[in-house]
C-alpha cells in the first residue's frame, strides 16, 4: 500500500512540475512576443519620424532650389542700384547743384514755426584733403525767437528740428541734426531764445 501511495504521489508530482514548466514557457512567450511588438513599434515611429524628416528636407530643399534663382537676380540687382547709388553723387553733385539749395531752402523755409526767425544759414565746403577735414557741422543754421506774450513755447526749437527731418533734401543729404545752441537771456527786459542747428553729412 505504501508502494502505490509513493507512486501516485510521483505521478502527482511530474504532473504538477509539467504544468509548471507550460505556464512558465506561456508566460515566456508572451513576454517575447509583448518585447517583440514594442521593438516593433518602436522601429515604426522611428521610420515615420525620419520619413517625414526626409520629405520635410527635400520640400526645403526644393523651395530653396525654386527661390535662389529669383534672389541671386534681386542680389544682382541690389548692387546694381548701389553703385549707381555711390556714383550719383559723383555724377549729380549735389553739394553743387544750386536746384538742390533751392530746394532745401525752400523746405527749411516751410517747416519754420512762425515764432523763429533764421538770422543766418552758413554752408561749410568739405575739405578735399581726409588730414584737414573737422568733424563739424556740414550747414549750420542761426536763430532766435522771443519768449513774450502768447509766445512761451522752449520746444519750437526742437519742432523745427523735426520737421526738417521730413524734407526729402535734406534727409537725403545730411545724416544728422543736431541742436548746437539754445540759451535763454534777457534783452530789453525780454526773453529773447537763440538758438543754432548743426546739419551733418
Amino acid at each position: 500500500m505504501e508502494f502505490q501511495l509513493n507512486f501516485l504521489s510521483t505521478t502527482a508530482d511530474r504532473r504538477s512540475r509539467l504544468r509548471l514548466r507550460n505556464f512558465t514557457g506561456i508566460i515566456y512567450l508572451i513576454i517575447f512576443v509583448g518585447t517583440v511588438y514594442v521593438m516593433y513599434q518602436i522601429y515604426s515611429t522611428q521610420k515615420y519620424m525620419a520619413d517625414v524628416y526626409e520629405l520635410r528636407v527635400s520640400e526645403i530643399e526644393q523651395r530653396i532650389a525654386s527661390v535662389e534663382p529669383r534672389m541671386l537676380f534681386l542680389e544682382r540687382k541690389i548692387g546694381i542700384r548701389n553703385r549707381l547709388k555711390a556714383q550719383s553723387k559723383v555724377f549729380l553733385q549735389p553739394e553743387n547743384r544750386a536746384s538742390i539749395w533751392k530746394m532745401t531752402l525752400i523746405d527749411m523755409t516751410k517747416a519754420l514755426p512762425p515764432e523763429l526767425a533764421i538770422t543766418k544759414v552758413i554752408a561749410t565746403r568739405k575739405a578735399k584733403n581726409p588730414q584737414q577735414r573737422n568733424e563739424g557741422p556740414s550747414m549750420t543754421i542761426e536763430g532766435f525767437t522771443y519768449l513774450q506774450g502768447g509766445n512761451r513755447d522752449i520746444l519750437s526749437v526742437d519742432n523745427f528740428r523735426s520737421e526738417l527731418l521730413y524734407s526729402l533734401p535734406i534727409s537725403e543729404n545730411f545724416k544728422e541734426i543736431k541742436v548746437e545752441n539754445n540759451r535763454i537771456y534777457k534783452e530789453d527786459e525780454n526773453l529773447k531764445l537763440v538758438f543754432a542747428l548743426g546739419l551733418y553729412r
